[in-house]
């Protein structure tokens, strides 16, 4: 019997470490890491190079010259997102960097803009709660964006966060660069650990807003809704389905309860490393064809 226990344990660990991408809180391809580092650390993963295409209603496919790649560690983490963008014959380069501390906290998400790069640096409490946030501009040592050295940063606001425990609540105290109270928001859970609802409140004019979260029988996230200033509807939502092996397959976008935007993200059968990306805007029919190669370490 323990025997069992101990090979049933193991069997449910590789099925979930299986999954690539991460979204426990519908963080999703966006611009918080949202890869599974224990996965791409397995697998060697050193970069995602992606090529975008592009397929308008009754058209072909054509290239849109844009590529969108993701750059790894040995660790696995995520350590770089850059996006290329061809305009008549010149190309521009979008950089966003990450770094963490040594627990895997992200404390640096780095950005490159036309006037060179800004950051949001973060300090977090003994229980790993994010407790302040630092936003700065900065100056690159180095003529080379992908190669970013630190010559001089200038801190433009500072915000930090209190925080308040209750049973299956917590309290959040945002304050801002005067040490002042401007914002309260509470997440409430349920008696599994499940993050239900997040209610925020703006303390000056007392604007309300939430989100509100389901998930599927797997304990997968399946649903995010988002409610402006009391509304009984969302104003926009969001849709996961996942395969057997709990990796995310179709994420659907909503618009005042009308489906607008469908992705499929498909798979290698033989690695589970994310092959394609593909996007249809349902409003103009145009369809986005993101297809990755991956490069792995020796």
């Amino acid at each position: 019997m323990k025997f069992f226990v101990f090979y049933f344990s193991l069997l449910i660990s590789s099925i979930y470490s299986a999954q690539m991408l991460k979204n426990e809180n519908g963080d999703i391809l966006s611009e918080k890491p949202f890869f599974n580092e224990k996965f791409i650390k397995s697998v060697g993963l050193k970069a995602l190079n992606g090529t975008v295409s592009t397929k308008k209603e009754l058209g072909s496919i054509k290239s849109s010259g844009k590529k969108n790649n993701y750059l790894f560690d040995k660790n696995g983490f995520l350590k770089c997102q850059y996006k290329t963008i061809s305009k008549s014959q010149k190309r521009d380069t979008n950089f966003l960097f990450y770094e963490y501390n040594t627990e895997g906290d992200l404390v640096v998400k780095r950005f490159s803009d036309s006037y060179g790069f800004y950051s949001y640096s973060y300090k977090y409490n003994e229980d790993r709660l994010k407790e302040n946030q630092v936003y700065s501009r900065e100056k690159n040592a180095s003529k080379s964006k992908i190669n970013f050295s630190l010559l001089e940063q200038y801190i433009i606001f500072e915000e930090s966060y209190n925080y308040t425990k209750k049973d299956t609540s917590v309290i959040k105290t945002v304050l801002n660069s005067n040490g002042r109270p401007y914002q309260k928001e509470i997440f409430y859970y349920n008696q599994l650990g499940y993050l239900t609802m997040v209610k925020k409140r703006l303390l000056i004019n007392n604007k309300l807003s939430r989100e509100e979260y389901s998930y599927n029988d797997r304990g997968l996230l399946k649903k995010i809704d988002y409610f402006k200033d009391g509304s009984q509807k969302p104003f926009k939502g969001i849709k996961y389905d996942y395969d057997k092996f709990a990796n995310v397959t179709f994420i659907d976008e909503y618009k005042n309860q009308e489906r607008v935007i469908h992705k499929e993200l498909l798979y290698n059968h033989s690695t589970f490393v994310l092959k394609t990306i593909l996007s249809q805007d349902l409003v103009t029919n145009l369809i986005t064809i993101t297809k990755f190669k991956p490069e792995f370490y020796n």
